[in-house]
Order: structure tokens, then C-alpha cells, then sequence
């Protein structure tokens, strides 16, 4: 099972707890009137139900626990977030340590800078423990919170909710035991009875009291009078100074609701039982007058009459014990918190019917109960509640902590034996030594994954060690072939010049990649005339270089023997030379296009010969412009045998002259074909879709990815460098948007290495881009001479350029960080020569 897997397991696994435990918080709060308490009492509910026991207002009442709890679900939440998050930092830490170690492993530092980064991932590797380790034991010490919540929060709501529902049942049985015994009592107005009962609260601890009132001893109407009590505060609340059953009146706090109270039930009961009474009161008068007159019919019809009245009066009776069957609550008693008020009135009607009056509601009983002994039983269970939370968290987070730390120490061990081994292959000079050197992760994750990559990448090593050498010894002898100015270590620098008395030479040339066939030479044949060549080979690689070799060759010891006379002005033998040698190897698809010229540097007289590429480019000063000439179009060296080449018209001479302050340049289709991606805002590589494919849109056609730097913006760039103008280069489909790049030339002299090195910097601007997200480890190598030009003529380089470091491999070169490039797909080869 990878790492990656367990920690997303883990994260998992929280997150559903984290959601149960919300869902177990959604409780809505219940009234007494409103539980399911009362509803459940009988289904009348479903009929009517007193207007006084319905409350369609709910109060906002903060809960305490429900506070904490609530309080404790967020802090885990985010606390949840924060830890997930911390642990797929440290995660992606760690791959970055692994990606450092890759890159270490191919070598793109100095040795001291190497040893600074392989410092860094050790102390990553430290610190990578210590994350992962406090991030787990965080995300551990969340989830306790998040069981225990739930757990604490449950368990303190069903015990408030059964102790106080508990109390609500009581007092409800209590109530309609009283009320019962007050129905059989009151009519008859048993005082002693009635006394009796409010020494029944001894079956409920919490009750304070029981009072019983109805209607007066002078009126049969319902007054809230005092027949019975043991208030012990009653004095405070009658209007008499003594109490005097059926005399004393009460006044307490829910007397003002007595009044309607009252019309509600006697209105209700009136529309169910009025049909009933009617009846009772004629069955009544019709059985007075058959008493008068007894005989056996009218007894038997009296007996009818009287079986017929009870039954009448039992659903009488039925009836107002179903309508007053509902007890009620000063304040509003609820089981979902606690209330701010721990003192409640309960109260029950007390309905009857007496003759034909009427008025059904006769009584009221008082039930005064405090619920302080409830919250005290509460608060300890709360209390001994968390400390058993308290005791077992503290175990879990101890077991947590010590799973982390394994866990992290499970991680972090083969991390830095893998640092360790790259420290070798960092410190090893010849990596062709270091075959046989693996490392083994007995680990099946991806770190053992990374250590199987870094064996493979050390056995490429050692093969590109040998394959290194091999290449680098082949681009020195190219370069060794190019008239290229030496560094001080002896070694060829990317540019090379030459000054007279009538002419300033100056080449440049820049490699893709690998070996190829671009070449250039100037040679100095009398001090007067000068044998010049651009030479292009198709394709890449060994054979290229080496059909460039013979063809340097082959152009040194002709020109070696040249002497000044007419009959030597005629340089197509040479080109014959190359070309039927080159024909004669045998190489598919492989051949040689190049100019050849004979330069009088006192005359200006330019003799071209040239094979398969026919196209030079001259400043004209006079006229302040690049010119393009076409010479004969005649084939590539390489491709048809001489005696064919002769039938065709020949390899021929053209005579041309190069004026003073003129500029003759030669150059490969490396500047003009240097091609840069379209991207879109998010620099994703894209296509032109602004038409149908293949329709033409500016400089590239639609459904194309990419554009080239063209002929038109090279000779823009060489006549503003001439003319001493700024040049705008305008990139098509630009992620950084319609932000052209400037280049002021008013500072040039007009000078041929001005020219190319303009060629050179714009062309390397033109493949770069600048993306956001770009940092230490985007990288684009820059010749230092580009790099000195472009502070003195780019004018946003301060934006581009700003980010530097040094390029280990070669002095004359440097590097711009957090900065991107297009690959380099061809060689860049520029020959200038101007007369003066």
C-alpha cells in the first residue's frame, strides 16, 4: 500500500466522521406543547386541541452544550482542513525532495553548488519528519474531538431529555389523578376531601405544591377560588387575610390566561355536549312526570329513561375529560434545554357538568414544580462525562503520537539513505564508475519507486558519461573547424572576428543540440582576397558532421594553393570537387548546400559560386536597406553526379561588388526558421482557431502551433539595427498577452557584430516567455554575449533578465531563471563581413 494511499485513507476515514457527528447535531428543539409528550397522550390531538397548549412561536434559546459542541464540529472541521492540508504539504514536499535528488543525480551544478543542495534535502528530510509527525498527531487529536463531541453531546441531551421528560410524565399522571378526585369533590364542595389531596406531591420530589380552585361557595360560576393547597406562600397570593376554602381568590402569574382559557373550553364544550344536555334535561322533566303517576308501563318506561340518562351523562362525563385531557405550562415547558426559568406552573382543567348550566369549567389544578434538582444531576453527568473523555483521549492521543512518529520515521528512513546515496553519486567524478552502485527500498511505495528511478538514472549516467565524451569530443572538432575566438582555458566561444585594413569579419554560431553540419570559415588568401564559405548539411548527427568535415577540408587545401590570377577567379572547380566526393559516399537524403565566394576586400569584387543555395543578403548603405540577391539556382553538392550537374548549365560564377560601408550576410535557416508555441492564457500549448484550417492569419495559417521567425522580421531587425531605430517584436497569440517587446538600436554603430548579435538576442527573446509559475528551477541558457547586448538595448529586461545564475558547464554562458524557452530546433550560423 503506497503513502500517498494511507494518508488519503486516513483523511478519509476523519472526514466521515466529521460528517456523522453533524449529523447527529441536527435536533430541533421541542416545546412541552409541541412534544411528542403531549401528542402522544391520545389521539383527540388529531381533532382539537386547545388553542392555550399550541404555540406557533418559537423562542431562539442558546444551548450551552449544543454551543460547545457546534463550537467543537467547527474547530475540527477546520482544524480537519488544516491538517489534511498540512500532510499533502508535506507530501509534496517530499516529492520535491525526490525531484532534487533526480536532479542532483543528472548533475546541473557545480560540485559546491551541489553540495549546498544535497544539504538542503537532508535538513528537508528533517524537517519532512516533524511535519509529517505534528500533522498526524494534530489530525489524531481532531478526531478524538470529533468522536468525543458527538458522543458528549448525545449522551448529556438524552439524559437532560429523559430526566426532564421523566418529570413531565409524572406530573402528568399526578394531574389528572387530582383532577379526577377534584371532579367527584368540587360539586359537592368537600372540603375535607379536597384538603386531602395536595399531599400527593410526595410522589414527585420536585413539586413545590398543588392548588386546587374553582367556583365560589355563593356561585356556581368559575372564579379561581381556593378550596384546597399547601402553598406555603398562598397568604401572598389570595385577597383575604386568611384562607378560606371557595372564599379566598387567587392571584398568581397565570391568572391573566384564566379568562380565556376558560371561554375556549366552555365554548368547545358546549358545541359537543349542548346536544347531549338537551336531551339529559328533557329525559329528566318526561321521567318527574311518570314518577308521579306510577303503573308497571310507565315504571318500566322510567327504568328506560334513567339507564338512557347515565349513559348519557357517562358521554357527557367521556367528553369534557377529553377536552380538558391536555395540561398546560407557566412558562412554556420544553425538553430540549434548559430554560432560563427553572420554576414551572403545570396546570389541568377541571370540567364537569352541573344541571343544565352551561359553564363546564369548574376548576383548575396548580402543580408548581422546579427542575434545580434536575440541572444539578445534569451538571454532574456533564461533568463526570468529560473527565472519562478527557481520560480516554488522552490515551488515544498518546497511542496517536506514537503511530505518528513510527509513521514518519517509516517515511523519512528511506528518504535519506537515498540522500546519502546521491551524495555519493554527486561526489563520484567519473560517473562511468559508478556502475553496479543500486540502492534497495524494501518498501513497496513510491519512495522504493524513486529509488528503483535513481538506479536507472545512474546506469544512464554511466551511459551517457561514455556518451558525453563521445559528443563532446565531436562538437570540438566541429567547433575546430569554425573561425571562433578561444576562451582562456583554450576552449571555443560561440563567436569569432577579424579586422583589416578594408574589411571587419564577424561569425557566430550557436548549436541545437548534438552534432550537426553547419559551417562557416573565412580565409585570409593574400592578404587582399579572402575565400569565404556558408555551408548548410541536411540533417543531424554523425554522418552531417561528417560530410561538414570533408567539405572544410576540402575548401581548406584547394584555397591552401590559390594563387591571384584570372583563371583562379573561376572557384566552381572546388564546388565540383565537394560534389562528385560527396556523391561518390553514398548518403541517402544527405547532402551539402552552401555559398562559396571570393572577396577582393580593395575592389569590393565578390565572386559567388554557389550549390543548391542561392540566396545572399546585402546592406546596401546608400540606400539604407537589407537586400536579398538570388543567384542561378543550381543543386546541392551530394545529390546528382558532376557530369549530370554539367548538363544542367553547371555550377557557374557570379560576379558581384560590395561597396563601401556595405554588408554582405551569410546566414543558415536556423535565425529565419526559429520557431516559439502559441499558448493560451494558462501558457497551454494551443492551435490557431481563429478560421478554417489552412486559412491564412497573419505570418502562420489557421490550425498551425507554432510561428517562425520569418525573413520579414530579419531584415526588420537588421535595418533598425543599421538605422539606428528601435524594433518592436510582436509575438502572435501571446500568453502574456499583447505585450510586444521593444528594442532600441538608436545606440549601434553600425557595426557587423551589432547586426548579428541583434539577430541573436531578438531571436532568443522571441522563443522565451515569462510564466507565473516559473521559478529557481526554470532555467533558459544564455550566451554572455547575447546577455551584455540585451542590458544595453532590450528595454523590458529588467522583466525578463533580472534572474541569473552562473552555468556550471562553460564560463561564457549563464543562466536566466524563472524564465521559459521553446527548444532550439536548428543551428544558428551567421557569417558578416563588412567593407569599410
Amino acid at each position: 500500500m503506497n503513502i500517498f494511499f494511507k494518508m488519503r485513507f486516513f483523511g478519509f476515514w476523519a472526514l466521515c466522521w466529521l460528517l456523522a457527528a453533524v449529523s447527529l447535531y441536527a435536533d430541533p428543539q421541542l416545546t412541552a406543547a409541541e412534544s411528542p409528550v403531549v401528542v402522544k397522550q391520545g389521539d383527540y390531538s388529531k381533532v382539537w386541541q386547545p388553542s392555550w397548549t399550541i404555540r406557533t412561536e418559537r423562542r431562539a434559546v442558546l444551548d450551552s452544550n449544543f454551543t460547545l459542541a457546534a463550537g467543537l464540529i467547527a474547530f475540527s472541521a477546520i482544524g480537519l482542513l488544516a491538517a489534511v492540508r498540512g500532510i499533502g504539504s508535506a507530501l509534496m514536499e517530499s516529492r520535491t525532495v525526490r525531484a532534487e535528488a533526480a536532479a542532483l543525480v543528472t548533475g546541473d551544478f557545480m560540485p559546491v553548488e551541489r553540495k549546498k543542495r544535497i544539504a538542503g534535502v537532508q535538513k528537508r528530510g528533517i524537517g519532512l519528519r516533524f511535519k509529517l509527525a505534528s500533522f498526524t498527531i494534530v489530525l489524531a487529536l481532531l478526531v478524538i474531538f470529533m468522536v468525543s463531541a458527538p458522543l458528549y453531546y448525545i449522551m448529556t441531551r438524552t439524559q437532560r431529555e429523559t430526566l426532564l421528560r421523566g418529570l413531565w410524565d409524572r406530573s402528568t399522571v399526578l394531574l389528572e389523578g387530582l383532577a379526577s378526585s377534584a371532579r367527584a369533590y368540587l360539586p359537592s364542595g368537600n372540603v375535607l376531601e379536597l384538603s386531602l389531596l395536595p399531599a400527593q406531591i410526595v410522589a414527585i420530589p420536585e413539586a413545590h405544591y398543588v392548588t386546587i380552585t374553582g367556583f365560589s361557595t355563593d356561585s356556581a360560576v368559575y372564579n379561581d377560588c381556593v378550596w384546597a393547597t399547601n402553598d406555603p406562600d398562598i397568604l401572598s397570593k389570595i385577597n383575604t387575610p386568611e384562607l378560606e376554602p371557595g372564599i379566598s381568590e387567587l392571584s398568581d402569574v397565570l391568572s391573566p390566561r384564566l379568562d380565556a382559557i376558560r371561554q375556549e373550553l366552555n365554548e368547545r364544550s358546549r358545541a359537543n355536549i349542548w346536544p347531549l344536555s338537551v336531551n339529559i334535561a328533557a329525559l329528566t322533566q318526561e321521567a318527574a312526570s311518570l314518577a308521579l303517576r306510577p303503573d308497571q308501563a310507565r315504571v318500566r318506561r322510567l327504568n328506560d329513561i334513567e339507564l338512557t340518562i347515565r349513559t348519557l351523562e357517562s358521554s357527557v362525563t367521556q367528553s369534557l375529560a377529553e377536552i380538558a385531557r391536555y395540561p398546560g405550562s407557566e412558562p412554556a415547558f420544553t425538553t430540549g434545554y434548559i430554560s432560563e426559568n427553572h420554576c414551572f406552573i403545570f396546570f389541568k382543567p377541571v370540567m364537569y357538568r352541573h344541571g343544565v348550566d352551561d359553564n363546564y369549567f369548574r376548576g383548575l389544578i396548580r402543580l408548581e414544580v422546579s427542575i434545580d434538582s434536575i440541572v444539578a444531576e445534569i451538571k454532574s453527568g456533564e461533568i463526570l462525562m468529560l473527565e472519562t473523555i478527557l481520560v480516554i483521549a488522552l490515551a488515544a492521543l498518546s497511542l496517536g503520537t506514537i503511530g505518528a512518529l513510527a509513521l514518519s520515521t517509516l517515511i523519512i528512513q528511506p528518504i535519506r539513505r537515498l540522500a546519502r546515496h546521491v551524495e555519493i553519486i554527486r561526489d563520484t567524478e567519473d560517473k562511468a564508475s559508478l556502475v553496479g552502485m543500486d540502492i534497495h527500498i524494501a518498501s513497496h511505495d513510491e519512495i522504493a519507486v524513486l529509488g528503483d528511478t535513481i538506479n536507472d538514472m545512474t546506469q544512464g549516467l554511466v551511459k551517457a558519461a561514455a556518451a558525453a565524451s563521445d559528443l563532446s569530443i565531436g562538437r570540438e572538432i566541429q567547433k575546430m573547424f569554425l573561425p571562433l575566438a578561444l576562451d582562456r582555458t583554450g576552449n571555443k566561444l560561440s563567436s569569432g572576428f577579424k579586422d583589416t585594413k578594408n574589411a571587419h569579419f564577424f561569425g557566430y554560431y550557436e548549436g541545437a543540440k548534438g552534432i550537426s553540419g553547419d559551417y562557416f570559415d573565412y580565409q585570409d588568401l593574400d592578404g587582399r582576397y579572402y575565400a569565404i564559405i556558408k555551408c548548410d548539411v541536411a540533417g543531424k548527427g554523425i554522418p552531417a558532421a561528417l560530410i561538414m568535415i570533408q567539405v572544410a577540408t576540402m575548401f581548406l587545401n584547394y584555397f591552401k594553393r590559390w594563387k591571384p590570377a584570372v583563371r583562379e577567379m573561376h572557384i566552381e572547380e572546388v564546388v565540383y570537387q565537394i560534389n562528385g566526393f560527396i556523391e561518390t559516399l553514398g548518403f541517402k537524403g544527405r547532402f551539402a548546400a552552401f555559398t562559396l565566394c571570393l572577396f577582393d576586400s580593395e575592389t569590393g569584387g565578390l565572386h559567388f559560386c554557389n550549390a543548391g543555395d542561392n540566396v545572399i543578403h546585402l546592406f546596401d548603405a546608400s540606400e539604407g536597406r537589407i537586400k536579398t540577391v538570388t543567384l542561378p539556382e543550381t543543386p546541392a553538392t551530394g545529390v546528382l553526379p558532376n557530369a549530370m550537374v554539367a548538363a544542367r548549365g553547371g555550377y557557374r560564377v557570379q560576379a558581384l561588388t560590395l561597396d563601401r560601408g556595405d554588408m554582405l550576410l551569410l546566414y543558415t535557416d536556423g535565425i529565419e526558421e526559429a520557431q516559439r508555441k502559441f499558448r493560451d492564457a494558462e501558457f497551454n500549448e494551443i492551435i490557431c482557431a481563429e478560421d478554417s484550417d489552412g486559412t491564412p492569419h497573419e505570418n502562420h495559417v489557421a490550425g498551425q502551433g507554432f510561428e517562425e521567425m520569418g525573413p520579414d522580421r530579419v531584415q526588420d531587425i537588421i535595418n533598425a539595427v543599421m538605422n539606428r531605430k528601435t524594433y518592436t517584436l510582436h509575438k502572435w497569440h501571446n500568453p502574456e498577452g499583447n505585450k510586444d517587446l521593444q528594442f532600441d538600436f538608436s545606440a549601434c554603430e553600425g557595426r557587423v557584430e551589432e547586426v548579428i548579435m541583434a539577430l541573436i538576442s531578438v531571436e532568443k527573446m522571441f522563443r522565451c516567455y515569462r510564466d507565473p509559475r516559473a521559478g529557481e528551477d526554470a532555467h533558459v541558457l544564455v550566451d554572455k554575449q547575447a546577455d551584455a547586448f540585451l542590458k544595453e538595448h532590450f528595454l523590458q529586461y529588467r522583466n525578463y533578465c533580472t534572474h541569473t545564475r552562473e552555468y556550471p558547464g562553460n564560463e561564457a554562458y549563464m543562466y536566466y531563471t524563472h524564465l521559459r524557452e521553446d527548444e532550439q530546433y536548428d543551428d544558428l550560423t551567421i557569417l558578416g563581413i563588412k567593407r569599410k
